[in-house]
């Protein structure tokens, strides 16, 4: 039986296993768009015998029994490999988990992450940011999504939620786009259709959300201990009154790295303080850069930069 549409979730044991961190799955839910649990299963963890229960409340009693997850690893895999689409409320830690756990191949598949839809249908336009925001009982409560406080944080219980509020979003969505409340059946062609704008949307809507966010300026402060520094901001201005040139540009972190590598002769050792001069302040003034959908990077890439020279971020 082929289901384009698979929702999963997981919980995991995480304790010490000769003196290192481990983390290894020991439950699994895997439903489909409708409703029908395709995989449910407790296993024992490989190596672990002790650990934290405050969340999932599963004990190393409640699973001496079981399989380990090696034993139906085969199985979980080929549900898996016969869909398309993943949805989840936050996919990264559960495709952490099984993928540890041996299951390859899933980044082949489409994922819905529910608290991307989220955000586009309600979240933006509360200033929420996009990388942060309710988790998922709190999204489901808003949109009048039973909860089960008895299921909370099991894989079932998780699992089920994440559906309802799957189908309350698209709901929603569907909506917002004109196209009524009445969703198409289940993995029809247009139900896949509806999902890919989704995907299109959310898409569409974090690159412009993205891009405002890179955008800024750079402050040239002068350091009391002697020389300047580039400083990226959002804000024209600075509270202190320090900069002494302000340049506006389309992706703040990116130009902070750019400008203090291009000055990186004239850093002054052991600071991100730079010695400039007139000349360098008319290069500072021509520089410009366009959003590349890399800001992140740029600002692990000035960290580094700056901790080359032994001062603490």
């Amino acid at each position: 039986m082929v289901n384009q549409f698979l929702c999963f979730d997981t919980e995991s044991a995480q304790g010490r296993y000769k003196g290192e961190f481990q983390e290894e799955l020991i439950e699994i839910s895997i439903m489909n768009a409708d409703k029908q649990e395709l995989f449910y299963h407790r296993f024992k963890p490989a190596r672990l015998t002790r650990w934290s229960t405050s969340i999932h409340h599963i004990t190393p009693s409640m699973v001496a029994q079981e399989p380990r997850f090696s034993e139906l690893s085969g199985e979980v895999q080929d549900i898996f490999n016969r869909s398309k689409y993943i949805i989840g409320f936050s996919l990264i830690d559960d495709f952490k988990a099984i993928g540890k756990a041996g299951i390859t191949n899933v980044d082949r598949h489409r994922r819905v992450e529910l608290r991307h839809l989220y955000w586009y249908c309600i979240g933006r336009h509360n200033d929420t940011s996009f990388y942060s925001g309710p988790g998922l009982s709190a999204c489901a409560e808003e949109l009048g999504v039973e909860i089960d406080s008895s299921a909370v944080h099991t894989a079932h219980g998780d699992t089920l939620v994440t559906l309802n509020l799957f189908f309350a979003l698209m709901k929603l969505f569907s909506e917002q786009e004109g196209l009524g409340s009445e969703l198409p059946g289940s993995d029809t062609p247009e139900f896949v259709n509806l999902i890919e704008l989704a995907l299109k949307r959310i898409n569409d809507a974090k690159y412009e959300y993205d891009r405002k966010m890179a955008a800024g300026f750079i402050h040239v402060v002068k350091h009391e201990d002697g020389g300047y520094r580039f400083v990226p901001s959002l804000s024209e201005t600075r509270e202190q009154g320090d900069a002494v040139f302000t340049l506006p540009v389309n992706a703040r972190r990116r130009a902070a790295y750019e400008l203090e590598k291009t000055f990186s002769r004239k850093r002054i050792l052991n600071t991100k303080n730079f010695r400039l001069t007139k000349t360098d302040f008319e290069t500072i003034g021509k520089y410009a850069n366009e959003f590349d959908n890399q800001e992140q990077m740029y600002q692990r890439l000035l960290g580094m930069q700056r901790s080359m020279t032994g001062v603490k971020i």
